[in-house]
């Protein structure tokens, strides 16, 4: 795939309403695509006709479905359902050693100005991205690979547009699932060690009643405690323990403020045993207890006379 550019120029037009003429601009595309099916057992080479990156989608199939294949003499393996682009070089190499005679692969060639932005972040931390970005196909990839699978045995000058609109919305697919979804928008070494720490969060966004631990959750998601602190701080800029408070915190926050629960009860659907403790950590927190906050929602909800009632209440217990 190359891309020559994509090109502003002037153009007039004449506006009807007033008879002036009005000077517009005109974008323009010109994208060139280069890709190879290996199909059948076999070896083959090619020489890479970009400065760019090299895409390979390779489809799960009903056979054991695992490739080598080699990149300016690296060795790589591939599975099916995962798609892995390599920083490339014209002239570079790539060989693909078919091992079973369905797999079935395409091989993209992307140059770096189609993807300048990509490109720009890539050249930042290369050596992250040495061996190569995995993302693994979702329903999604996996329905445009079968597409362009079964457009190419058809050959059509319609159906060449076609396959080259595929090539791009699987490509831009997979660049989108290389960032994290964060406000950085930074890039990620692994797709599928990105998927851990989205479910990581999710686990702890869905219960904060519960107290996980790192050893807990790595094991639920099937990582270490190492790999988990890391790349969660990496990714979301704040430690896992860190988050958890915030988001119990926060939820705390929002409970005490309808009104509706005493904090003896936010307390406890926050993960607190002890209503004292999570005083403590409220405090430490936002810098005020719990029940100032309270006492200030119930003021301008219920005026004061209500919260009188309430204290007289909470002494008439002791």
């Amino acid at each position: 795939m190359t891309e020559s550019g994509k090109n502003a120029s002037q153009s007039e037009i004449v506006d009807p309403l007033n008879g002036l003429e009005l000077e517009i601009s005109l974008n323009s595309f010109q994208i060139e695509l280069h890709y190879v099916i290996f199909d059948g057992l076999s070896s083959s080479i090619i020489a890479s006709p970009v400065n760019g990156f090299l895409n390979i989608l390779f489809p799960s199939s009903s056979s054991p479905c695992i490739s080598p294949y080699f990149v300016k003499d690296n060795s790589y393996v591939i599975r099916g359902g995962e798609n892995i682009l390599h920083p490339i070089q014209m002239g570079d190499s790539v060989e693909w050693k078919n091992m079973y005679g369905n797999n079935v692969a395409i091989a993209l060639f992307v140059p770096k100005d189609l993807l300048r932005d990509f490109q720009q972040k890539f050249e930042a931390e290369k050596h992250r991205f040495e061996n190569g970005l995995l993302t693994k196909s979702d329903n999604r990839i996996a329905l445009a690979i079968n597409q362009i699978l079964d457009l190419a045995k058809r050959k059509h000058q319609l159906n060449n547009l076609r396959i080259q609109a595929l090539l791009i919305e699987a490509l831009v697919h997979q660049i989108e699932g290389l960032y994290a979804e964060n406000d950085k928008r930074e890039l990620i070494l692994n797709k599928n060690h990105y998927d851990k720490i989205i479910q990581v969060k999710s686990i702890i966004d869905k219960d904060l009643s519960k107290n996980h631990t790192i050893p807990e959750l790595a094991r639920l998601v099937g990582t270490n405690e190492q790999y988990l602190k890391k790349y969660f701080k990496q990714h979301f800029g704040k430690t896992v323990m860190n988050y958890i408070t915030e988001r119990k915190m926060e939820h705390a926050k929002e409970l005490i403020m309808t009104g509706e629960y005493r904090v003896v009860d936010v307390a406890r659907m926050t993960g607190y045993k002890h209503s004292t403790h999570f005083t403590t950590a409220f405090k430490k927190y936002f810098g005020f207890i719990p029940n100032s906050l309270r006492y200030s929602f119930l003021v301008a909800q219920e005026g004061v006379q209500h919260v009188i009632s309430e204290i007289e209440g909470f002494i008439g217990m002791l």
